[in-house]
């Protein structure tokens, strides 16, 4: 695929970083302190990078020109995490399944898809200057 000009979707890719940072927030200092203070978060701590890795991926589609429809893009972000989240424990010695994580694949995947379904012509995903065009 073709990126879109960098003009084009510089407000996507703050998004996207912006999302990407906290998710290594989460990752990092959230999960470190749930543990060290043995909270009880319903395993947001542990699943968050599953979330935002979907909602990420997803919004990755508005970066590039498609052949595909946006729903075909997340179905496809949705099976690739799945499909990584089964087969990690026979690739990484210290990764194991989880259903969670399946979860908050599917639901980041999802958020990713309403939120770009309903705004894919707004500001974030669209350059401002095409929009007036």
């Amino acid at each position: 695929m073709k990126f879109k000009p960098l003009l084009q979707t510089k407000y996507l890719w703050i998004t996207i970083i912006v999302l990407s940072i906290i998710a290594i927030a989460f990752k990092s200092a959230y999960r470190q302190y749930i543990y060290a203070n043995k909270i009880n978060d319903y395993g947001i701590a542990d699943s968050s990078p599953n979330f935002f890795a979907g909602l990420i991926i997803v919004f990755f589609y508005f970066t590039q020109y498609q052949k595909l429809t946006l729903k075909k893009h997340a179905i496809f972000t949705v099976v690739g995490l799945v499909g990584y989240e089964l087969i990690q424990g026979s690739i990484f010695k210290h990764n194991f399944f989880d259903y969670k994580d399946i979860f908050a694949s599917l639901f980041g995947a999802f958020i990713g898809y309403l939120i770009g379904s309903k705004f894919k012509s707004g500001p974030i995903f669209n350059d401002l200057e095409t929009e007036k065009k």
